[in-house]
């Protein structure tokens, strides 16, 4: 099963329930709703998949296969933007 974690430190700053983050290597700036937040959160350590949705589920009200669809989105803008990585 596939787990992700964060690539490299990135800087960051919590507004609100918000993070806004700066990749200092690419200059890219990414900015993080409170979900999104959560998510980054997670990966923090590594965790697979199916923990990252479950976690999800027991925070917020969604379908699973919506969580699921929109987590995988989230996940490949991430790794597109090498902020995070695939362990396996």
């Amino acid at each position: 099963m596939e787990k992700f974690i964060q690539n490299k430190p990135i800087v960051q700053s919590k507004i609100g329930e918000e993070v806004v983050m700066l990749d200092m290597e690419s200059g890219f700036y990414f900015g993080l709703n409170s979900v999104a937040s959560v998510i980054w959160g997670l990966l923090a350590e590594e965790i697979d998949f199916e923990q990252l949705i479950d976690q999800l589920m027991a925070q917020f009200e969604v379908e699973r296969a919506l969580c699921e669809a929109d987590t995988l989105e989230l996940l490949d803008q991430m790794l597109d933007k090498n902020i995070i990585r695939k362990l396996g």
